[in-house]
């Protein structure tokens, strides 16, 4: 009878050691995940600003050029301009948080809470369907 017991306690503690091994694997996978969709998510977004700015920059200096010469003053033209992307820029700074931080926050939130959305839906709701 004691045979027995040791027996189911080895069978117990080397099915714990395994539950641990797969949870350990597991949490390294996910975190993998993770880590790929923030650092491709980075790099699209880098591309799109690195192409955004020189697409505005090169839209900027024609705006210019052509409001330089509608007024045929070519100095005002760039400055106008310059006004107009300081006026742009302290918009952006003034919405930061709400243009820039909270998107961010709410994809890696987004992150974390799929995983706990996936795994309590991946549990059978009664015991009929275990």
């Amino acid at each position: 009878m004691a045979g027995d017991y040791t027996s189911q306690f080895r069978t117990l503690f080397n099915e714990v050691q395994r539950y641990v091994r797969l949870q350990k694997r597991y949490l390294a996978l996910d975190t993998a995940e993770k880590l790929v969709v923030i650092l491709s998510t980075m790099a699209i977004a880098v591309v799109c600003f690195v192409l955004g700015a020189i697409l505005l920059f090169f839209l900027t200096f024609a705006l210019a050029l052509w409001i330089g010469r509608l007024v045929d003053n070519s100095a005002l033209g760039f400055l106008s301009i310059a006004a107009a992307l300081a006026l742009i820029l302290f918009i952006v700074y003034k919405q930061r948080t709400q243009w820039l931080v909270m998107p961010i926050a709410r994809l890696i939130v987004g992150l974390f809470d799929r995983t706990e959305t996936e795994q309590e839906n991946d549990e059978p709701e009664n015991e009929e369907e275990a």
